[in-house]
């Protein structure tokens, strides 16, 4: 069982969550308070960061294979590679 730092609450170590504070010290807080303090509730907070995780695979994965395609295919599908790299990377940036 673990305490909240600002509201006192007591709750369980798997509804805990570890908090950075501007200097650097590491608080454990509840997820009321998390949405407090970032204006951000926790569920929203794990799903964007999810969502840029995927992102950057995908982004990654593309740029390889837009290289892949430059030195096996030449220019012209290499430069058709980074237009869908850029497509893939705007959308999905852009889907909430």
């Amino acid at each position: 069982m673990l305490k909240c730092e600002h509201c006192e609450t007591i709750m369980d170590e798997k509804d805990a969550l570890r908090h950075k504070t501007e200097d650097g010290r590491e608080e454990i807080i509840c997820k009321p308070c998390f949405k407090k303090i970032t204006g951000v509730d926790y569920d929203t907070f794990a799903f964007r960061r999810e969502n840029a995780k995927q992102t950057i695979f995908a982004v990654v994965f593309c740029l390889a294979a837009t290289i892949y395609a430059f030195i096996e295919k030449g220019p012209l599908w290499g430069g058709l590679g980074i237009v869908l790299t850029v497509a893939i990377y705007l959308f999905a940036s852009k889907a909430r």
